[in-house]
């Protein structure tokens, strides 16, 4: 591969297709995803929660409605964790259990790769479909949660989807229909109604307000959508009702009632500026690439069907998140399809300046980060510079690294192809493209072969679940209340231990003989506790998050 880049001829990005270009694109989507699916244990917060419920699914939970630690979960609805619970099923005696369900989240961001392209290729031509992808993956707040267990993924999945079949219904309609269908299904199923009013006013009022986006044959589009839609609005809920009538209300109420009353569409406590603040960091570059190529292509580019299409589609996004949610991170993650189309399908009309300032921004920043990276690592087994090494044992004391071969060629190939692609390539606004995406999948690569042991050590909970469930077989205790744990720590002490508390939050477990607290032990909120200390544990490093267990007796 090496040589296939150092060749005499260099690398030009310049939307076409060649072997060479269209391999390192491949390469670098593989290099993005893989690595941080396997080899560690579930990371807090949605990673802890979505194994607790898979590890129940998987265990004799009940398949219409997902529990954690014991009660019933109706933050999201089940489809993502039905996937990662089949997952791990067919990779049973293969595959870790952890690293089984996580590659739920590989197959929906492939997924996600795929329609992304569509929409480039049907929006805005084939020069579109790579540079769409590649800016997606460049969004800086999206690196970390492509690989974590979580329901948000399936949703960017479902959201691809009908942002791709809107415009293709134009000329494939009947497949438009069944891909749109199946998008606003899979996302309903996500995260719930919100989705459904993110999307079904698009797909309904797009081709009226932007005629050219219209379906050449709209009642094969329509009748598609309805069929593909059916099983997703209609099957669940409708067994879900069947079966389980109390947990059915539980959902209908929380989830599905305030959809069903306008008055309640619209929080007073939201914030509708704080998505565009967020998302100014979240979806870099392809935010404000998205408001440069508007800027630069002025009134003749934004009077095109394409662009208005999908800037109506941003703005419908950011008005119904700003209005009707409470301000979370995690539903930025909606907007960086619709932004990364936008900006990858029009990314030739940034000036050179542009384009040359975030070439050399992302070279630098990557630059430096890789180099900290390197040096760290190699401080640790060196042990030398002190202070390098004095200061990474503060942050996770006693921790010693070791050399692994296999991780260690494949960190440095990865960091050698990324200074020879950029040796090697012309400088245009697509060169930035890829260097900032292969200069933060480099970075993501080192975290996850170097330094993954460091992270793991400091970020999982595999040592204090082991610890713990030494005390609890030693005092023989089948009841034990809880109070102060968070959702990550029940969906812990399911996976590893199997075990459910009474928490007495909801007036359970008052009788248990022991009780698990969740505190931060330099600030306690729960002082005053009559029994005997009989364990306590923490992650390495964590200061703030502790687990003490008591004896009432």
């Amino acid at each position: 591969m090496l040589s296939l880049l150092s060749n005499k001829k260099s690398l030009s990005f310049d939307g076409k297709f060649t072997l060479g270009k269209t391999i390192l694109f491949v390469l670098i989507c593989f290099a993005w995803l893989i690595p941080g699916l396997t080899g560690h244990s579930p990371w807090k917060y949605d990673e802890a929660v979505s194994q607790g419920i898979v590890y129940h699914l998987n265990h004799g939970g009940h398949w219409l409605y997902p529990t954690l630690g014991g009660e019933p979960y109706f933050n999201t609805p089940p489809f993502y964790f039905w996937v990662a619970a089949l997952i791990q099923r067919v990779f049973e005696g293969w595959v870790n259990p952890a690293d089984a369900a996580r590659l739920a989240s590989g197959l929906f961001m492939t997924l996600t790769f795929i329609v992304t392209a569509l929409g480039g290729y049907t929006l805005f031509g084939t020069r579109a479909m790579r540079a769409s992808v590649i800016l997606l993956m460049g969004c800086v707040g999206l690196l970390l949660r492509a690989h974590e267990m979580s329901s948000h993924l399936s949703w960017i999945t479902g959201t691809a989807m009908v942002l791709a079949a809107i415009p293709w219904s134009r000329n494939q309609s009947l497949w438009a229909g069944l891909l749109a269908g199946t998008g606003l299904g899979i996302a309903f199923l996500s995260i719930g109604p919100i989705a459904v009013g993110l999307l079904l006013p698009l797909m309904i009022f797009s081709p009226v307000v932007i005629k050219p986006v219209k379906p050449s044959n709209t009642l094969f589009y329509i009748l598609a959508i309805i069929l593909s839609l059916a099983p997703f609005l209609i099957i669940w809920p409708y067994a879900l009702h069947l079966h389980h009538p109390h947990e059915f209300q539980q959902w209908w109420i929380r989830l599905v009632e305030p959809f069903l009353h306008p008055e309640k569409w619209f929080i007073l406590t939201t914030s509708p500026f704080y998505y565009l603040g967020v998302s100014i960091w979240f979806a870099f570059p392809a935010g404000p690439l998205s408001l440069g190529v508007i800027w630069y292509g002025g009134k003749t580019l934004r009077s095109r069907p394409s662009i208005r299409f999908i800037m109506l589609a941003i703005l419908w996004f950011y008005f119904v998140l700003g209005f009707c949610t409470q301000p979370n991170e995690f539903y930025v993650l909606v907007l960086l399809v619709p932004l990364s189309l936008l900006a990858g399908g029009n990314i030739d009309l940034l000036k050179r300046g542009t384009a040359h300032a975030l070439d050399w921004f992302g070279m630098i920043t990557f630059g430096l980060i890789t180099t900290a990276l390197w040096l760290g690592w190699i401080a640790q087994l060196l042990n030398f510079p002190e202070s390098i090494v004095n200061l990474l044992d503060d942050k996770l004391p006693g921790y010693r690294a070791q050399f692994h071969t296999l991780p260690f060629l494949f960190a440095l190939f990865i960091t050698l192809l990324w200074i020879v692609t950029i040796m090697r390539s012309h400088q245009n606004a697509r060169r930035a493209l890829i260097n900032w995406s292969v200069g933060l999948t480099v970075t993501w690569l080192l975290l996850m072969t170097l330094w993954l042991p460091y992270i793991e050590r400091a970020r999982g909970y595999t040592s204090v679940m082991a610890s713990l469930s030494t005390h609890l077989v030693n005092n023989n205790q089948d009841c034990i209340a809880s109070l102060g744990l968070g959702e990550p720590q029940r969906g812990l002490l399911e996976y590893y231990l199997n075990l459910h508390t009474e928490r007495l939050e909801i007036n359970r477990g008052k009788n248990c003989p022991l009780i698990l607290i969740q505190d931060n032990p330099r600030h306690r909120i729960y002082p005053a506790i009559k029994g005997t200390l009989l364990w306590s544990g923490s992650r390495p490093g964590d200061h703030n998050e502790r687990l003490y267990l008591y004896s009432k007796s």
